[in-house]
Formats: structure tokens, C-alpha cells, sequence
């Protein structure tokens, strides 16, 4: 219409956006690779397909739009799952 304004868009605020990332599966996937991480070295017990189901969230996570989380969840995960073949083969 003329003599309208256009409506104006809401602007997200800084930092509600980046805290949405590590959500969801995301979130999951980094708890599994802290985990396969952590686990060998403060109880001396391997999950074997812990690594692996991290690393699927991870992917879940990147296919619905939070890359970053995926990525670090996906990155944690491959350093547990070098963990635990390298526990694999040294017991």
C-alpha cells in the first residue's frame, strides 16, 4: 500500500543463535565423544559402538542445520573411536 511503512524484521540478538547449535542431537553426539573419551582413561572400561552412534548424531545433527555441534560432536568422536581401537588392540 503506499504511504505504508514496511514491517520492519526482528533482528535475533547475538549469541541466541550459537547457543542453538549445541541442541538436540548435537548436544547428544558431543555427550557420547566426551564420553568415549573420558570413560577409558577414569574407569578403565571401553563402550565400542558409543563412537559410533556419536558420530551418527553428529551427522543427524549437520542435516538439520546445526553444523557447528555437529561438527564438534563428530570431531570428538573419531578421537573416542581412535581411543577405543587403539584400547582394542592393546589389551
Amino acid at each position: 500500500m503506499p504511504g505504508q511503512m514496511p514491517q520492519a524484521y526482528p533482528m535475533a540478538r547475538p549469541g541466541i543463535s550459537m547457543v542453538s547449535q549445541f541442541t538436540g542431537p548435537a548436544l547428544w553426539s558431543i555427550i557420547l565423544g566426551l564420553a568415549s573419551i573420558l570413560v577409558p582413561f577414569i574407569f578403565n572400561y571401553v563402550f565400542f559402538l558409543l563412537p559410533l552412534i556419536g558420530l551418527l548424531g553428529g551427522v543427524q545433527a549437520i542435516r538439520t542445520g546445526r553444523v557447528i555441534g555437529g561438527i564438534v560432536g563428530i570431531v570428538l568422536n573419531v578421537i573416542g573411536g581412535i581411543i577405543t581401537i587403539f584400547a582394542l588392540f592393546v589389551h
